[in-house]
């Protein structure tokens, strides 16, 4: 029986929950026959380095480690591979990050790197160990001297393992200490994304748009509440909304087959829903919607190619809001286009939809991903080509404890990306970037119950149990 561990990488950002990528993975090689173990090196309680990954593969001795690599903190995930060499046979990578640079990977230490969805690429990487298969002969994989045909999308989605079946790897206690909560790493229905935003690289699971019949997301969801009691789904389709005659189809089967009250979340652009949309996915359990909004100013909305106005913004909202969901806004902050008019009309378009938003995005600094347009157009102006290989750019600072308020505040405020600067702000703009962030983390502390109109103020210590509490106090 192969033996792999799983490893999620060092970062300086806390995880509350398994990652959803993983647990697939996860869940493959455990249809596949393999003996699993996964180790969560980021989990918010079982954080890690690169010695405490080494001991847990002298302990498991595995035939394979398999790292997923993430652009904004591959550098620690480097680091931590360097440590391994020797350790293993094989050190194979997959994720966002070595889809787009699966050479920078092996380049780094690593054997073989997978590009794409791995779920079905990483079985076949079992059977190339079993002998049943060459390497070569594997879609997606890098490796040196060669490299396997182009990576293929997963079409049925309906056949991959389900992550469920992954969830016993995962120690609850690692992301609550007193092991009572388990939380699932949220639910895919679909896969793919038909939008071309300048800012992301879809590059892993496309921009066609994939999804799995309604009677497998209702199994999956009763079971994992019969397992686990949970009754509240994060669903993190990039693209739940873009095809509304299946999404009507699915919040049928969820009001038809689905055996508890079930809530749920989605992520959308506000120009891909309609009353209707909305009063169905409400009567479904959906209680909160996410629209990525990005801009207030049309302008940037053209040039980053969003595909929505800020007018569909305003009616989405007002639409959501009739409806009682909980409404919230992703923005992002200092585009290389950005003009500081631009972003006063940003800082404006906040304050316009503020009655209709319970929480803006925290942080929201624009980071130029390997991949997209954004990074390909402007790296070589701006010089920060390969800017993920140095460990200052790795910021990340941890939240202080709510009851100290002042740092809490200017944390809550602020953003670490801001200070890479990738873009050059003049001090107009980066004075103008600061704003928006005020004002979006402002919104959201009153919104917490955090801090009193008009005047800057905190609350008492007593009311701190609040922080996550979204709407208004």
């Amino acid at each position: 029986m192969t033996r792999v561990l799983l490893v999620n990488p060092p970062s300086p950002e806390q995880l509350g929950s398994p990652l959803l990528g993983q647990q697939y993975v996860a869940a493959a090689l455990l249809a596949r026959g393999c003996e699993v173990r996964v180790l969560d090196a980021a989990a918010r309680y079982h954080r890690a380095g690169a010695a405490e990954i080494a001991c847990a593969v002298d302990e498991f001795r595995p035939d394979v480690v398999a790292f997923g690599l993430f652009t904004r903190w591959v550098w620690h995930a480097y680091e931590a591979a360097r440590e391994l060499r020797g350790r293993v046979r094989w050190l194979i990578a997959g994720g966002a990050h070595t889809t787009v640079l699966p050479r920078e990977a092996l380049d780094h230490g690593f054997d073989v790197a997978f590009a794409g969805e791995a779920e079905q690429s990483v079985a076949r990487f079992v059977d190339f160990l079993e002998g049943k298969c060459a390497l070569e002969s594997i879609p997606g994989a890098h490796f040196r001297g060669g490299a396997g045909p182009a990576a293929e999308f997963v079409e049925d989605l309906d056949a991959l393992a389900p992550p469920l079946e992954a969830q016993p790897l995962y120690d609850s206690r690692w992301y609550d200490p007193s092991g009572r909560t388990v939380t699932p790493g949220g639910i895919l229905t679909s896969r793919g994304c038909p939008a071309r935003c300048t800012f992301c690289a879809n590059y892993v699971t496309g921009r066609g748009f994939r999804y799995r019949s309604a009677a497998s997301v209702v199994n999956e969801l009763n079971r994992f509440h019969e397992l686990t009691g949970a009754d509240f789904f994060p669903f993190w389709d990039d693209a739940l909304t873009a095809n509304r005659p299946r999404l009507f189809e699915l919040c049928r089967a969820f009001q038809e087959g689905i055996r508890f009250p079930i809530g749920w979340s989605a992520i959308t652009r506000a120009n891909m829903v309609t009353p209707e949309l909305l009063d169905a996915m409400k009567r479904a359990g959906c209680v909160a919607v996410n629209f990525g909004v990005e801009s207030g100013d049309d302008a940037i909305l053209r040039v980053i190619k969003k595909g929505v106005s800020t007018a569909h913004v305003v009616r989405a909202l007002e639409w959501a809001k009739e409806r009682g969901l909980t409404t919230a806004c992703n923005f992002m902050l200092g585009f290389p286009q950005e003009t500081p008019r631009a972003l006063e009309n940003t800082r404006r378009f906040l304050e316009r939809i503020a009655p209709l938003t319970d929480s803006f995005s925290t942080l929201g600094v624009a980071v130029p991903f390997p991949g997209t347009p954004l990074y390909e157009d402007f790296h070589q102006r701006y010089g920060f080509t390969g800017w993920w290989l140095e460990a200052r750019n790795s910021l990340y600072r941890e939240m202080p404890p709510v009851d100290d308020f002042e740092r809490y505040y200017r944390h809550y405020i602020d953003d670490a990306n801001l200070e890479l600067d990738f873009f050059r702000y003049s001090p107009e703009v980066y004075a103008m970037i600061r704003e928006c962030l005020r004002y979006k983390g402002e919104h959201n502390l009153r919104r917490m119950g955090l801090l009193r109109d008009p005047v800057y103020q905190p609350v008492p210590a007593d009311t701190t149990s609040h922080a996550c509490r979204l709407g208004p106090s």
